[in-house]
């Protein structure tokens, strides 16, 4: 008896689906169905494990309804990955976040294909959601003082700039703490009154944008960053730290001048 593939449904235009579609095959996946954005209804995911949908090179009106039609996608139904470009990471990133959806940056042929076979073992549905441990509730608050103290977003920026010129005498890769230079980050622009996109919090994270983007999902699904709409364009949202966050932000930089100590 032939060994059962999980099936694949790819969506994008014809030039992006050739190179989807052989990541899942190379990853072990059987295409059931393709199907180009233009149409008018995208094909069922009847014995489809997985979603791959190409954003790469649309044209803005099609991308901003691609993104549309796929956050109305059920979460519980099958895994869903989403290759985009660098430019589009304000467009396609926010609207998805926290969602079970994984976002590829112009991806190599290798990456695509290790996120294609990483889906289709990954179970499906609420139980997928269970498995990534959250970020909440890993520490305890002992020792955290409960008043704030006043900090300059000065300070915490020069912090970011010490952490960023480590890597000029050493390699990156030795620094890599994408959590934290996002929190700093935002720590800073709320201490500035400033708005943060979701391109400029992969910059500021220091690693490639898809790491930068699984991070910030990650933080967003378990409520350490938030997302504040556009009021000038409603397809667009910034990135905040939440009330939660803020706080224990606020307190760990109590805990820093209390013990004498600076930014780090």
């Amino acid at each position: 008896m032939p060994i059962q593939r999980p099936g694949v449904l790819v969506l994008g235009q014809a030039g992006a689906r050739v190179h989807l579609a052989a990541a899942a095959v190379r990853a072990g996946g059987e295409i059931v169905a393709e199907a180009d954005w233009s149409d008018a209804t995208l094909p069922g995911a009847t014995g489809a494990q997985l979603v791959i949908a190409a954003l790469d090179d649309l044209a803005a009106d099609t991308l901003h309804d691609a993104v549309d039609r796929l956050g109305h996608v059920p979460e519980t139904e099958f895994g869903l990955i989403v290759t985009l470009t660098e430019s589009q990471i304000d467009a396609v990133a926010a609207p998805l976040l926290a969602r079970r959806i994984t976002l590829l940056c112009d991806p190599e042929p290798a990456d695509l294909a290790a996120a294609v076979a990483q889906a289709l073992v990954a179970p499906a549905g609420p139980a997928a959601r269970a498995l990534p441990a959250t970020v909440a509730d890993q520490r305890s608050e002992y020792g955290l003082p409960a008043e704030p103290v006043q900090v300059a977003a000065a300070d915490v920026r020069k912090a970011i700039r010490a952490r960023r010129l480590r890597s000029r005498p050493f390699p990156d890769v030795l620094f890599e703490d994408p959590a934290w230079d996002m929190l700093l980050d935002l720590y800073a622009a709320h201490l500035e009154r400033g708005q943060v996109s979701v391109s400029s919090l992969c910059i500021a994270s220091a690693v490639p944008p898809s790491t930068a983007l699984r991070w910030i999902s990650k933080m967003t699904e378990d409520g350490l960053f938030v997302r504040e709409p556009d009021p000038f364009d409603r397809r667009r949202a910034f990135m905040a730290l939440s009330e939660t966050a803020l706080d224990r932000m606020n307190r760990y930089f109590a805990t820093l001048a209390q013990n004498g100590l600076t930014i780090a």
